[in-house]
């Protein structure tokens, strides 16, 4: 990874305006931007299943996401350009079931069909209410995933 990203990432982790699950997320997009020869692929869990993974958690706590990518855009910018693209897609998007469910497909798809998108649904909506820290619902429903691709 380059040095730009990671100085911010440090910076970042240190930076009690943003909330580990939105750390998380932009250490997951960044480490995938700096290698144009993929050799990223082999460090960081499979795209097409953690992308709609992170953006379903991300929908939990909309208006919240919101504000932390764009606080991160003014005190992070190089770091923003790798969650760029997640944020115009949260923000533009009202209709915040539609994207849920493009991203619960997306997901299902990924495993395979292994899963439904309702089963999905359930899962994270159950892991929420089962955890005060998203973080921690994050954790867990990962976990329930391996299930379906390891």
């Amino acid at each position: 990874m380059k040095e730009s990203f990671t100085l911010e990432l440090q910076k970042l982790y240190d930076d009690s305006h943003v909330s580990p699950l939105v750390q998380e997320v932009c250490e997951y997009y960044a480490s995938g931007l700096d290698y144009e020869d993929g050799s990223y692929m082999e460090e960081i869990e499979p795209r097409e299943i953690f992308e709609p993974v992170y953006t379903l958690f991300l929908l939990q706590n909309r208006e919240g996401s919101l504000y932390e990518l764009s606080y991160i855009h003014k005190k992070y910018p190089h770091l923003f350009t790798s969650v760029e693209q997640l944020y115009e897609d949260i923000l533009i998007h009202m209709d915040v079931n539609a994207l849920e469910t493009e991203n619960a497909k997306k997901l299902s798809e990924a495993l395979n069909s292994k899963t439904t998108s309702e089963e999905i649904f359930t899962k994270i909506n159950s892991l929420c209410a089962q955890n005060d820290d998203i973080s921690d619902a994050l954790d867990a429903f990962c976990s329930w995933i391996h299930n379906f691709y390891s």
